[in-house]
């Protein structure tokens, strides 16, 4: 197995006025993520333990600001995921996990190092060719006329909107006795979780769409804070 193109959400939005950026970076918690290959095509993650071990499956990973965020949630949340499992009894212990015979690290940033190391960030290598970083959301617009369908920040106010009303408030309902109110707010916590499902498979999607773009045709486009559309020469592949 080859590429494989993801992206993720947390529960908390970045703080970016914190001065330890990778500290805050590690701190947040994961709430879905997404992943897309030829061999499996789209697959929605609800626990990073298994989004990693599919993750790890590929020899290179495709993403969009990956290095710097997604690698980082992704690997200190599978440790905490692996920490929080029940551990099995101690003559029945298996040995270290190993995925496609990489074996996985305990400590989370050594964890950060194996998916870095499969890692091509667009974000990075585009930076580097043009000396300051671009937004998905532009690259999309330059070159593909589409548009992203949310923000970081939206995708935090429907994974809230989603728990709380599943959980929580229908929940409460129910034990009100009022089943037709539970109900609708289990129905309308669907409705959010769906829209923060859709919106990180689009954003995987245009990962995947912007660097096929670019493979074939040598070249990628984003508009500017002008309005223009401009050009970048790449040669991936």
């Amino acid at each position: 197995m080859s590429d494989i193109f993801y992206d993720l959400e947390t529960k908390e939005l970045l703080d970016l006025t914190l001065e330890d950026q990778a500290s805050a970076i590690r701190a947040l918690h994961f709430s879905v993520g997404v992943t897309w290959c030829e061999c499996h095509k789209e697959q929605i993650f609800y626990r990073a333990d298994a989004m990693g071990d599919h993750i790890l499956l590929h020899e290179r990973m495709i993403g969009f600001s990956s290095r710097q965020f997604d690698n980082a949630v992704l690997a200190y949340n599978y440790v905490w995921t692996r920490l929080e499992t029940p551990p099995v009894k101690e003559e029945k212990r298996a040995a270290p996990k190993k995925i496609d015979k990489v074996e996985i690290p305990a400590q989370p940033e050594d964890l950060k190092r194996v998916f870095d190391a499969r890692t091509f960030d667009l974000q990075i290598d585009l930076e580097n060719r043009v000396g300051y970083r671009l937004s998905l959301n532009a690259l999309a617009q330059g070159t593909l006329r589409r548009e992203k369908q949310g923000t970081a920040a939206l995708a935090v106010i429907w994974y809230r909107l989603a728990a709380q009303l599943k959980q929580k408030y229908a929940y409460a309902l129910r034990e009100a006795n009022d089943h037709e109110g539970a109900d609708r707010a289990h129905e309308l916590g669907a409705y959010y979780q769906a829209r923060l499902e859709r919106y990180c498979a689009t954003d995987v999607q245009l990962v995947r769409q912007v660097f096929e773009y670019g493979a074939q045709n040598r070249r990628v486009f984003f508009v500017d804070f002008d309005g223009e559309r401009r050009n970048i020469k790449v040669d991936w592949r």
